[in-house]
């Protein structure tokens, strides 16, 4: 079986906040494939968005060195699946999926959860959540779930709020399958509160919500506080909660 793919490597999971389904501060062999259906204005991976570009993908060589070789693609499931368990250093909280949207190769994805379960990995799934009749292909084999909220400001697609839509049931989905899911919504100061307020009252009782800054950071701590508020006092108080991309202030990948 065959898959593009773009990285693997390790390193600490520096997104998630403290909310239940984060693996903020984990130690993590993270497999990011190639190819995406969405055009957010902040993508920090718009390398491998055409996944038909993607002509090589690369492995770290030796844990925490981001010393990398590099291969063809598409690369086979067994290379990938090598590359993974070369990584691994017995600290290891979970295998992270990521893109790229992950998904969009369900098929191979699929596999490769399938045969990490098998080894006694956790797999945790991170997806913009737009697509969940292929979601509901790779649940049962998730346990941990980090999934978009594509806010207006993304400008991820035409009709966006079709897209939460699809999103909000993608984590339902997760969550009825049995995985420790979060939903995460990155913001800027153009995010307008009317539209949090909407996030809110579709994930009231679903599960938890992460408000990450898009960086680099332009919000106001005064808006940042206000959307907050706003998704707080829907969803509750223990149920939203703030998320840095941490790893950049440490230096790590």
């Amino acid at each position: 079986m065959k898959v593009v793919m773009a990285e693997v490597f390790s390193s600490w999971q520096g997104e998630g906040g403290s909310v239940e389904g984060s693996a903020f501060g984990r130690r993590q062999i993270f497999v990011r494939f190639a190819g995406c259906d969405l055009r957010c204005v902040w993508c920090d991976s718009k390398e491998y968005i055409d996944a038909s570009r993607v002509s090589r993908w690369r492995y770290e060589v030796e844990p925490f060195t981001w010393k990398f070789e590099y291969r063809q693609n598409p690369a086979s499931l067994d290379e990938v699946i090598d590359a993974v368990l070369r990584l691994d250093t017995g600290d290891i909280h979970s295998i992270s999926y990521t893109g790229g949207e992950p998904t969009l190769q369900v098929k191979p994805l699929k596999a490769m959860m399938g045969r990490m379960k098998e080894l006694g990995f956790d797999n945790f799934l991170e997806t913009h959540g737009g697509l969940p009749e292929l979601i509901k292909e790779v649940a049962h084999l998730t346990d941990y779930a980090s999934v978009d909220i594509k806010d207006e400001t993304a400008r991820a697609t035409e009709d966006w709020k079709s897209l939460v839509l699809r999103e909000v049931e993608s984590t339902r989905i997760l969550k009825e399958a049995g995985a420790k899911t979060y939903v995460k919504l990155v913001v800027t100061s153009e995010t307008k509160p009317e539209n949090v307020r909407w996030y809110a009252e579709l994930l009231k009782g679903l599960a938890p919500l992460v408000i990450q800054p898009r960086e680099p950071i332009e919000i106001s701590q005064r808006q940042l506080m206000e959307l907050y508020r706003e998704a707080a006092k829907i969803m509750g108080r223990k149920n939203v909660g703030l998320s840095f991309q941490v790893h950049k202030y440490l230096n790590v990948l």
